[in-house]
């Protein structure tokens, strides 16, 4: 077995937002099982102003939910949410910010809408959002991460393995999105069943080449390959399989897969998430 898995977490530490919303302990008890699983160390932050009644409800919290059992760094600090994120990710090294999301409700861009999007862009580090905490946390069953060919996307695949090895996830799922190869008609795929064929298989076992790099532990995985006819092509397969975590790499100077799926409208296309969330980046802290 590799060390990774051994004695190196993925994630050393990770900002925890806080927010005094009804999925509060749900939030809270979901960020606990998952950074226990990894050993990762966490720092809950509240946004809000500092005062002593503030910080002894967050405590009071905090109490009601499986953190009581391993007391964390608790820090109340006034501002944007972002950059108090973004600020306490950098102040304590953090390579991980678990936020929740509310799906559809009114609430519900507070984290997945503009304070998402600039997370993505803006923290030095990899954010984890839950779409749907629950109180009594289920295990990952199904994780699917998707695939890109490049030294800054290989840490999706990293955190997927080592997330369904430490959870012991019922199915693992690969996928890279490919467009027409160059020299066909880019518009659609070729209607000759025998060459949309040889383009699957030829796709499938790129894919197939690329995975054997990395380690997985004796975990077994799924792996395909996906015609990327629309943006949403990923966030379909994930519904289909019924994934309980989407991990793709997140945000970079080139386009990349993230930039694809949420172009322009990542506040709308979040609201149509299929699952939690977790976006990869190389820490900067």
């Amino acid at each position: 077995m590799s060390d990774s898995a051994e004695n190196k977490p993925v994630f050393k530490r990770a900002i925890v937002a806080a927010a005094f919303s009804p999925r509060l302990h749900a939030v809270m008890n979901e960020a606990h099982r998952l950074l226990k699983l990894l050993g990762t160390w966490p720092i809950i932050v509240h946004v809000g102003e500092e005062s002593p009644s503030i910080r002894s409800r967050l405590e009071e919290e905090i109490d009601r939910t499986e953190f009581k059992h391993h007391p964390p760094i608790c820090i109340v600090r006034s501002g944007n949410p972002t950059d108090v994120l973004v600020e306490a990710a950098k102040e304590h090294h953090a390579d991980l910010i678990v936020a929740g999301a509310l799906k559809r409700e009114g609430v519900f861009k507070y984290y997945l809408g503009s304070v998402a999007r600039s997370l993505a862009r803006q923290a030095p580090c990899s954010v984890l959002l839950f779409t749907e905490p629950h109180v009594k946390p289920a295990p990952l069953e199904r994780i699917h991460c998707a695939v890109e060919y490049d030294e800054e996307a290989s840490l999706a695949i990293k955190v997927a393995a080592e997330l369904a090895f430490l959870g012991n996830a019922k199915d693992l799922y690969f996928t890279h999105s490919f467009k027409i190869p160059d020299g066909q008609d880019k518009r659609r795929m070729p209607d000759d069943t025998q060459v949309i064929k040889e383009i699957y298989h030829s796709a499938d076992e790129q894919l197939k080449k690329y995975l054997q790099d990395f380690e997985f532990w004796g975990k077994n995985y799924l792996y395909r390959s996906l015609y990327e006819k629309n943006r949403a092509v990923t966030l379909s397969f994930a519904r289909e399989i019924k994934a309980d975590l989407l991990v793709v790499p997140g945000p970079r100077n080139r386009l990349g897969l993230w930039d694809r799926l949420f172009p322009h409208d990542l506040e709308l296309a979040l609201q149509d998430l299929p699952c939690s969330i977790l976006v990869t980046k190389k820490s900067k802290t």
